[in-house]
């Protein structure tokens, strides 16, 4: 994975297939193939050279991507496959006879494959351009609320992250943080500032919609099960502006008494 989904936090990824490459230049050609998962990245950072050599110095990368993260429809995405597997590596689903492709059995949706090819284009040329001035958007947000919520914290402060996602760790309510009331319930947030401002966050990635437990991601960078209960992830769009930003740190700030 590139970028993670909940915390917006850059992976070394490049690293990754550096060390895959070099396994495979040590054993003769035999190594590790490396799979990267880039659907975070594209659309908020540059794809143009992602599995080339000079991006990731790696003959043997596999990229996967869906649309709907850039601007595509939903329902298709793509696979890029490495230069040595040709046309015929991949075969998730064979067909019948007549899928001369050999990819996968179906009829391929083409209106939302073009679709998809437009809007990837249109995304590069036009939108990953502005990615420091919404970067800047999200640093002050980020500035704003912990100034609204003191004891609150930013997941991921300090590493690269994307500039669309805030991963919010909510303050206890109490002073006493293994009080059984201390914790401040992310769901009980989620309602109060989509029912009373309109404001929609969510408690965790699209991914884990109607999962119970705590998010698996938050357990692995050590976050009890009480703070990932606690933790808000914010997303923003090329639409956001500095007053929706704005409007989000006041709401926060007039409900957090009521939560």
């Amino acid at each position: 994975m590139a970028a993670n989904n909940e915390t917006g936090v850059i992976q070394p990824w490049r690293e990754i297939v550096r060390v895959c490459a070099s396994a495979r230049h040590a054993n003769g050609g035999v190594g590790v193939p490396c799979l990267c998962d880039v659907t975070q990245w594209l659309g908020k950072l540059p794809g143009g050279g992602l599995g080339e050599a000079g991006a990731g110095d790696a003959p043997g990368l596999t990229l996967i991507a869906s649309a709907h993260k850039f601007g595509g429809p939903k329902g298709v995405g793509f696979v890029k496959l490495p230069g040595e597997a040709g046309a015929s590596g991949f075969h998730a689903l064979p067909g019948g006879a007549q899928e001369k492709n050999d990819h996968r059995g179906g009829t391929e949706n083409l209106p939302a494959i073009a679709a998809m090819v437009a809007a990837f284009a249109d995304a590069e040329q036009h939108l990953v351009f502005l990615e420091s001035d919404r970067l800047r958007l999200r640093e002050q947000a980020e500035r704003d609320l912990l100034s609204a919520l003191p004891d609150a914290r930013i997941i991921g402060a300090g590493a690269d992250r994307l500039w669309n996602t805030i991963s919010l760790l909510l303050p206890c309510r109490l002073d006493d943080p293994h009080h059984p009331l201390a914790v401040a319930d992310n769901t009980r947030w989620v309602m109060l500032l989509d029912k009373q401002r309109d404001v929609q966050v969510s408690t965790g990635s699209a991914c884990a919609a109607g999962k119970a437990g705590p998010s698996h991601v938050l357990a692995a960078l050590g976050l009890s099960a009480d703070e990932a209960r606690r933790v808000l992830r914010i997303s923003s769009g090329w639409s956001t502006t500095g007053d929706d930003w704005h409007a989000l740190v006041a709401a926060m700030q007039l409900i957090k008494n009521a939560v």
